[in-house]
């Protein structure tokens, strides 16, 4: 990841070595000056998994390697859109919205998850979806840089489904139908807090990151993560830009049920290519 990053930097820098002629002043081009942009993204994530199941009558739990141990795919490519607004030279409106779909299946031959164990065959799906609606406030502006302040809620949907079928137990004992299923289905909204910039390095070059902070709690759902971002742009011609970055999310989600507690530690890293268009 630290390669890919180093590359970005550098092709963005070859770029404004390039471009270094075009030396004329002007207001600093991107977002910030338009009335709209709409953007679209595909990035190539590499996701990370992992649950316990802790049942709170028995004190045991089962625990879940989504990659590890159930065949769910570690790299997806992930399409991204995402749209912004501004109402004057101070505020401003922006959303992001992605989702996923993964599925794998996997042999468990005499395997111990916890208190689950299985000889037979596991599956699991994961179709989470993952976005935000912010409120933008512009703390520095010049020809060269801005830098805004994000308040807004992040949109977190997760819905995951585990199936285990052949020989099962459960606590030790046999579960006479065969199968067990468990299924995480939860909507939570929460607070987000971020910054966003971009530094123009000539007029066709420009090198920015955003990190957003986000951490509440939702109908007995807790949950605390960190999204983050270095992106490089050139601006192709004056309503269209090619975008291209690496990111990192990290989440652990706790949801509290009468007889479970579901704890969710769930996470991707990438890299991301893209075009947004401005109005």
């Amino acid at each position: 990841m630290r390669a890919v990053i180093c590359l970005v930097l550098f092709l963005a820098m070859a770029g404004a070595t390039a471009d270094e002629s075009d030396s004329q002043e002007r207001r600093f081009d991107t977002e910030l000056d338009r009335r709209f942009v709409l953007g679209i993204e595909a990035g190539i994530e590499r996701f990370d998994t992992n649950i316990r199941i802790f049942d709170r009558n028995t004190g045991n739990s089962i625990y879940l390697d989504g990659e590890g141990s159930f065949g769910l795919p570690e790299s997806k490519t992930v399409p991204t859109v995402y749209g912004a607004m501004r109402i004057n030279e101070k505020h401003g409106l922006g959303f992001y919205y992605f989702t996923v779909h993964r599925a794998g299946t996997a042999l468990a031959v005499n395997q111990d998850y916890g208190r689950l164990g299985v000889n037979g065959t596991v599956s699991f799906d994961d179709e989470t979806s993952l976005g935000y609606v912010n409120y933008s406030y512009t703390l520095f502006d010049d020809n060269r840089t801005f830098i805004r302040a994000l308040l807004g809620v992040y949109l977190l949907d997760l819905k995951m489904t585990l199936d285990a079928v052949g020989e099962v137990t459960l606590d030790g004992d046999p579960v006479q139908s065969g199968e067990y299923n468990e299924t995480i289905s939860q909507f939570a909204p929460l607070p987000l807090f971020g910054l966003d910039y971009w530094t123009r390095v000539t007029n066709k070059w420009y090198l920015g990151g955003k990190v957003a902070l986000i951490t509440g709690s939702y109908d007995n759902v807790s949950a605390f993560a960190i999204e983050a971002a270095l992106r490089a742009r050139w601006r192709m011609t004056d309503r269209v830009s090619l975008i291209t970055g690496v990111n990192f999310m990290s989440a652990d989600v706790d949801i509290k049920r009468t007889n479970t507690i579901r704890e969710i530690s769930y996470g991707f890293e990438g890299v991301y290519l893209g075009l947004d268009f401005s109005f």
